[in-house]
């Protein structure tokens, strides 16, 4: 057997300009450019890795691959990519792997799939490649072009862009409304509770006032009065585990406990994956099959060795009939993220890796046990014909919290109170609270994160990539957990992109489609055919939209290249004419120094920088050097060394 690998995407969709040189030019009369047939193109960057693969494959004592590739739709298309661009046209195999352990993989290669049984899932990948790329080539392109912007569209990106920003809409646009409560102390026996004045309305118990005299005319009414607890109604809560992970919501966990973005959390979770610790994370999927629940024991004694062993004792719950947990209808390519049954090694761990282990399996181990029982009591305290509530809270049995007790819970302040119907208490003290409604909270990635997978926009395997690029692209920007829309996002979404591009619910019919193409219930051309008609549509709307002015920034000076202006923006100081394919830039940071805009314009006026203090090498000793331009290349000029005499 011959091993090798891919490294990522090692073959792409070609270019524009690799199927017309025209196309080397932004022109909107040149779109919607709608390649028939779509050609492949070898990236440069991992060319090498390529030819091996070419040499290898080529060798006449090899009769047959096995596609071991990520068992899922972009692991799919990496491999047919491969084989479609250098004519490979030998049989094929598909190892289809859940977990790395070695026992599944010897699993594995005894079941290997035939490569044609994978033909669906291929042309659901393909279909997801040629959509994105012709959307987002020639929307790009044409709102570029239009606009004298770089305006960057993506079929999924866009809508999720658009969530951004429809709720800085809601926060702007958020009037606060004040309104008043009145909250009560108590004392019965020797218990003091609080209490919060409301009113029933139509069934419901209404605790807002809407004016201050309505709050000070209950606390005239019910100071010096004397209470009696009316009622008490007792409630037993039952709190089952919850679910175990998918990816988006081992993401979603990451970034509300620690901070990590969603890719931080993919790319630690690939690594444990790799490392034979935790099963395949790329899934959507929160269940387990009937086969992988038998394996639980297993997986369970992998942690006898670490901190959570005096945990295993308790983890007695027989899950096999339980549809929350295990259902072969709910599981697609993979299961839910569990452990695997290879003991852990925390000490080739870091930190982060740690952390993101623990979160696996200390959810997987939870499930085991049994559901948190709560008495949860409702306290009315009547003064003066007025009403009070109470909520209280008693532990009956902590059950799975045991394991995870970090685990949000909205009820964990309220205090345990015994009283008895019928008590006296005494009022001893009233206050007025003077409060206003809340805007909309900005969005934190967890909170994306969940408005993406309601919405069905990209798969657990993309969605932290299409926040990262809404980011690189200028259009939204981290502060602190929150994500928020830039001012040229803004612009984008409300003035300049076609309502349709924006549109979330048409981007999840989409992916609706591509999964149906995966399942054999669609076909890759009518998807392409439908997506091709949409961007005719959305050029023709460019071709029509009025242009929106947007503000030129100021040239500092003429490029050594072209002659046109150079211009600022968000990493460097670079060519106007890069649409023409002009790549002078002058980086914004050189060796470790920020480069000022008054530095930029000297160097590009006089050819040469006044001095600058602070740049650090590679081994990290600081320097100080002019900045030379020759030609377009920008160097180092060091000052003459001082001679002690």
């Amino acid at each position: 057997m011959i091993i090798s690998w891919a490294v990522g995407h090692v073959v792409e969709l070609a270019e524009p300009h690799e199927y017309n040189a025209e196309y080397q030019k932004w022109n909107i009369d040149h779109l919607p450019i709608l390649p028939k047939p779509f050609q492949l193109t070898a990236k440069s960057q991992t060319i090498k890795q390529l030819n091996i693969l070419r040499s290898l494959i080529n060798r006449s004592d090899v009769t047959r691959l096995v596609n071991a590739c990520d068992a899922g739709r972009e692991g799919e298309l990496i491999f047919r990519y491969i084989i479609e661009y250098l004519n490979y046209n030998k049989p094929h195999n598909r190892l289809w792997l859940s977990e790395t352990t070695d026992a599944a993989i010897r699993t594995a290669f005894s079941s290997l799939r035939d490569g044609q049984s994978m033909n669906s899932l291929s042309d659901s990948a393909k279909a997801r490649s040629r959509a994105d790329w012709i959307v987002g080539i020639n929307a790009t392109r044409g709102y570029t072009v239009k606009h004298n912007d770089k305006i960057t569209v993506g079929r999924v990106q866009t809508p999720t862009l658009a969530i951004l920003v429809k709720r800085q809409d809601d926060i702007t646009n958020f009037t606060p409304t004040p309104y008043f409560e009145v909250h009560g102390e108590f004392l019965s026996g020797d218990i003091r509770y609080n209490g919060q004045y409301y009113k029933t309305v139509d069934d419901k118990a209404v605790t807002r006032l809407e004016t201050k005299a309505e709050a000070e005319i209950i606390v005239n009414k019910v100071t010096g009065q004397p209470a009696v607890i009316t009622d008490i109604t007792e409630q037993n809560i039952t709190q089952h585990p919850p679910q175990l992970y998918n990816l988006n919501d081992l993401q979603k966990d990451a970034n509300k406990k620690y901070g990590y973005t969603a890719t931080e959390t993919l790319a630690i979770a690939q690594k444990l994956y790799e490392s034979k610790y935790i099963t395949y994370p790329r899934t959507d999927s929160r269940h387990l099959t009937v086969e992988m629940a038998a394996t639980m024991p297993d997986r369970l004694n992998s942690l006898r060795a670490t901190e959570a062993a005096p945990l295993l004792s308790g983890a007695t719950v027989d899950i096999s009939s339980n549809k929350k947990y295990v259902d072969n209808s709910k599981v697609t390519d993979h299961t839910a993220i569990i452990i695997t049954d290879q003991a852990v090694d925390l000490t080739a761990l870091s930190e982060n890796e740690q952390k993101i282990y623990w979160l696996v399996a200390k959810r997987t181990l939870a499930i085991f046990y049994p559901p948190a029982q709560f008495k949860k009591t409702k306290i009315t305290t009547t003064v003066a014909d007025e009403t009070f509530l109470t909520n209280a809270r008693e532990v009956i049995e902590l059950g799975w919290r045991v394991v995870l007790s970090q685990e949000e819970d909205n009820d964990n302040e309220l205090p345990a109170i015994s009283l008895t119907q019928g008590d006296t208490a005494a009022l001893t003290a009233a206050e007025i609270k003077e409060c206003e409604t809340k805007p909309p909270r900005l969005l934190t990635e967890s909170d994306l994160l969940t408005q993406m997978e309601k919405s069905n926009l990209g798969t657990p395997a993309t969605r932290a990539s299409i926040i990262e690029k809404l980011i690189n692209t200028g259009y939204a920007m981290r502060e602190k957990k929150n994500l928020i829309p830039t001012a040229k996002g803004m612009t984008v979404i409300k003035e300049i992109i076609s309502p349709t591009l924006a549109d979330v619910d048409l981007t999840a019919q989409w992916e609706i489609k591509l999964e149906e193409i995966a399942q054999g219930k669609y076909t890759l051309d009518a998807f392409i055919s439908e997506i091709e008609g949409f961007t005719k549509k959305v050029i023709s709307e460019i071709r029509a939209q009025e242009i929106i002015l947007t503000p030129q920034p100021d040239s500092l000076g003429s490029c050594p290249l072209c002659g046109k202006p150079v211009i600022e923006n968000k990493k460097a100081y670079g060519c106007s004419g890069w649409k023409e394919g002009c790549k002078f830039v002058i980086w914004k940071k050189i060796a470790d120094k920020p480069i000022t805009k008054e530095q930029a314009k000297k160097l590009l006026s006089a050819g040469k920088t006044g001095l600058i203090k602070g740049f650090k090498s590679k081994k990290g000793s600081s320097f100080d050097a002019f900045l030379k331009l020759e030609g377009s290349n920008i160097s180092f000029d060091f000052p003459p060394k001082t001679v002690n005499k």
